[in-house]
């Protein structure tokens, strides 16, 4: 990187850290459900006496909502600046986890409170956050989306620990109740204070312009998003998130099913966080430095040494800290190269629809994935199988990746 290029970075940390503090706390407010979640598992099970497969498919609800209207949530973000959705997002969030206290024994009391959570999650998503970023930084935006979808590395880190003591302390209950509280008291004051964007900026300095005199959404979905290009990303991260997502959120019972207690596992699961915070700011450091299609390819192909461990080594704790770590760098770099690829090879106005497209694919594998890992273990009372069919989606990912060719702008000088 040029000298001038490090200075633009510079000046524009400078200018806009407190907005990479607030974006990244609202990431981690994102993420809670997912590494929390898996805790619930065990608890859920032995009280109603439901299988693995149920409590997890609940999830998929979320995951529908998201793939639904994830899109038109980005057009939103893209038309009124993200702001307000993120203030939104935080309350609804905190609001949503609290009330899983409400679990009855019926099953669909449990379905029912996942479509509240859903309608919470569709406005949470990365998108809302990663798109401030993108319209603040240029020359450091590789890093300062890096800073922010560390959010849910920390969460990662923080949150299975603090979940299994609620839980043991109090009950599943209080422990809703308590990740909800805890975690809004934190985040909602940095988004208050600090969350804002170059949309919200122009809001405020000028009218909206007439809804009329803007691309309809369908008129933008159908250019931006219908194209072979932005499908191949988006089945890219899908399959990545199959993977990553799948194993990271379901860490604690493979763990546990290999003969780890749980308490134990909840302690290597912590180790996701730090490896994923190493990743993210390491694969930011390169994505403004190197070509991002190559460095995924990479990246990608990382979750096959890690399950081949967890295959081959069960039992051992040495062990399955190397593979979480090593899923935790994967899954790191996962939304970072995601956020950054939208960001290079689309439309900057148009962000926020195809990233939060996007999002609502990888949300529909990551919710999709614990589904398929916890039916295996139902029919077969092992993770092993599901693990082995990790290694083709991986290899699938990166040839999808090293098909995307050069920046658009790189093409043109190329031309």
């Amino acid at each position: 990187m040029s000298a001038r290029l490090e200075g633009n970075a510079i000046e524009e940390w400078r200018q806009h850290w407190t907005v990479v503090l607030a974006a990244s706390a609202g990431m981690g407010m994102a993420a809670v459900i997912s590494f929390a979640g898996g805790l619930f598992i065990a608890p859920l099970e032995k009280e109603f006496g439901w299988s693995r497969t149920e409590i997890s498919s609940a999830h998929m609800i979320s995951a529908v909502t998201i793939i639904l209207f994830a899109p038109f949530v980005g057009y939103l973000v893209d038309r009124l600046g993200p702001r307000r959705l993120g203030i939104v997002a935080v309350i609804a969030v905190a609001a949503g986890l609290s009330l899983f206290s409400l679990t009855g024994p019926n099953i669909w009391s449990w379905r029912l409170l996942w479509v509240v959570m859903a309608a919470a999650t569709v406005i949470i998503q990365p998108l809302v956050w990663t798109s401030a970023i993108t319209g603040l930084f240029s020359a450091g935006r590789g890093l300062a989306l890096a800073f922010v979808l560390c959010g849910s590395s920390i969460c990662s880190i923080v949150t299975p620990p603090l979940t299994y003591w609620l839980i043991e302390s109090y009950g599943w209950r209080l422990a809703f109740v308590g990740i909800g509280v805890c975690w809004g008291l934190v985040v909602l004051p940095l988004v208050l204070l600090f969350f804002t964007s170059a949309q919200d900026s122009a809001r405020r300095d000028t009218p909206l312009a007439p809804l009329a005199s803007r691309p309809s959404f369908l008129t933008s979905f159908r250019g931006d998003v219908l194209t072979w290009r932005f499908m191949q990303l988006a089945m890219a991260g899908f399959c990545i998130a199959i993977a990553v997502v799948s194993v990271s959120v379901t860490i604690v019972p493979i763990l546990s099913s290999n003969g780890i207690s749980r308490g134990e596992a909840a302690g290597i699961a912590s180790l996701l966080g730090f490896s994923a915070i190493a990743g993210r700011l390491t694969i930011g450091h390169l994505l403004d430095r190197f070509p991002g299609r190559l460095i995924a390819a990479v990246v990608v192909c990382m979750p096959i040494i890690g399950s081949l461990i967890l295959i081959e080594l069960p039992g051992s704790a040495t062990a399955a800290s190397a593979a979480v770590l090593i899923f935790g760098l994967s899954m790191g770099a996962e939304l970072d190269i995601l956020a950054y690829l939208t960001s290079r090879y689309f439309k900057a106005e148009s962000f926020g629809m195809m990233f939060g497209t996007i999002g609502g694919f990888v949300a529909l594998a990551g919710a999709g994935g614990p589904v398929i890992l916890n039916r295996v273990y139902d029919l077969t009372h092992s993770y092993v199988p599901a693990l082995w069919g990790i290694l083709p989606v991986c290899l699938l990912s990166a040839t999808l990746f090293m098909l995307m060719g050069p920046y658009p702008e790189q093409a043109a000088k190329q031309d």
